[in-house]
């Protein structure tokens, strides 16, 4: 059989060749899109539940929600591990799967469970998202040359703008944000007036919570239309909260604005985070109070495509999403539209700039990649006197708005000087 063999493949000479290049061309493709990981995912498979009781000790909540919640993940298919921890008003399990289970499995498994335990009116225990500990792709920094956008509304532009867009990315699960005061609604209350008033709190209370609120009503015919009716209620304004009428005293009426003080505020901070930057110059332009986020990717999914679009998603915000700044005065490295960035991208997507010192390094990046990241603790500056890379030519995607950047990165060898990728154009 063999020496059949070879004699057909000494007859058919061009056949065998062209069998052999064709075989060689698909070995070649599909090398290229081997997933190499340089930091696999080696996390198990685990669904972590949180339930929050703010103000209740750590004892009550041990009793009353963790050992029920503990009691009723019992007994899971493929669990093997289940872990607890309890801290003042808050709960949180972790669920430990073994590795021949699916992720969306035992998340259905879990939430099945959870809907049959039985606990304190009000509590919700939640299902945490589905990311791994090697998933944080990309750090991002919110900055901005607009005097009239502060710490506080570069928060609420955090939160209601950047981690719906992100979210918005296929292959993202979660945004997590640091830094910023929150902005709320204040209503400082005034406990004489109350008396004066015979008023409570829970009437006070009460009666905001009614307020806002809005109406449907029926509908009125116009010709062959319907036009429907709709009462507005909502507040948009701190002057809409100053006159909701609380009470009523011999036909006067008695409103917020009678008994308390009303302004916008920031919620109460447990934290606050800064970044330096170190420029080559020696210069270190300092920010103690700044608003940053990290994307987390789905636990099993590949971080380039994800990346890609992520910083798709960086350019949308920038050139038409993010409010424009009105200060170009200032030297291109201190003006608006900053994403500092730094992960695993592509060899086309590399030039149009990524990368950025932070506090932590980013995982999942390609092995067969050169790359080289300069951390910048939060708590000390720590510098590292590495082999600095030959720097290439970088697109600069400076924009004078409220936004996002890319900064510059840097491949190759040779250079023993150290440096980090500068902020300067």
């Amino acid at each position: 059989m063999i020496r059949a063999l070879v004699d057909l493949a000494l007859k058919s000479r061009w056949l065998v060749l062209g069998a052999v290049v064709l075989v060689t061309g698909w070995g070649i493709l599909a090398f290229r899109g081997l997933p190499i990981e340089a930091y696999p995912d080696v996390a198990n498979n685990y669904v972590t539940v949180i339930t929050q009781w703010p103000g209740r000790s750590a004892e009550e909540i041990e009793r009353q929600v963790t050992v029920p919640v503990e009691i009723q993940m019992a007994g899971i298919p493929h669990l093997t591990h289940l872990r607890s921890s309890t801290l003042a008003g808050i709960s949180s399990l972790m669920l430990i799967f073994d590795d021949d289970s699916i992720g969306n499995v035992n998340r259905e498994h879990v939430l099945e469970r959870l809907n049959q335990v039985t606990l304190p009116a009000g509590l919700v225990p939640q299902m945490g998202t589905d990311w791994s500990p090697v998933g944080q792709i990309y750090w991002y920094t919110l900055e901005s040359t607009n005097p009239s956008y502060d710490v506080m509304e570069k928060k609420s532009l955090e939160d209601w703008t950047l981690e719906k867009q992100f979210k918005s990315v296929k292959g993202v699960v979660d945004v997590a944000s640091f830094g910023g005061p929150t902005k709320e609604y204040q209503i400082k209350l005034d406990p004489d007036k109350l008396i004066q008033y015979g008023l409570s709190i829970s009437q006070v209370e009460q009666q905001i919570a009614n307020n806002n609120s809005n109406g449907g009503g029926s509908f009125i015919e116009q010709g062959a239309q319907g036009i429907n009716v709709q009462s507005l209620g909502l507040f948009t304004t701190v002057q809409d909260i100053q006159n909701t009428v609380v009470k009523t005293i011999n036909g006067a009426a008695i409103r917020i604005k009678d008994i308390a003080t009303v302004e916008q505020g920031p919620k109460i901070r447990l934290g606050q985070i800064g970044r330096a930057t170190h420029r080559d110059d020696g210069t270190i332009v300092d920010n103690p109070d700044t608003v940053e986020g990290i994307v987390l990717l789905q636990k099993g999914s590949d971080s380039d495509p994800v990346l890609q679009g992520i910083h798709e998603k960086v350019d949308e915000l920038n050139e038409h999403i993010l409010p424009k700044g009105e200060d170009s005065s200032l030297p291109r490295s201190l003006q608006a539209g900053f994403v500092h960035g730094r992960d695993g991208r592509t060899q086309s997507a590399r030039r149009r700039a990524a990368g950025f010192d932070h506090p932590l390094p980013i995982s999942r990046q390609r092995a067969r990649r050169h790359h080289r990241h300069t951390h910048y603790p939060i708590c000390i500056a720590v510098r590292f006197d590495l082999p600095r890379p030959e720097p290439y030519s970088c697109e600069s995607a400076f924009v004078g708005r409220t936004g996002l950047w890319h900064g510059c990165r840097w491949f190759g060898r040779d250079d023993r000087k150290h440096g980090a990728a500068s902020l300067e154009a």
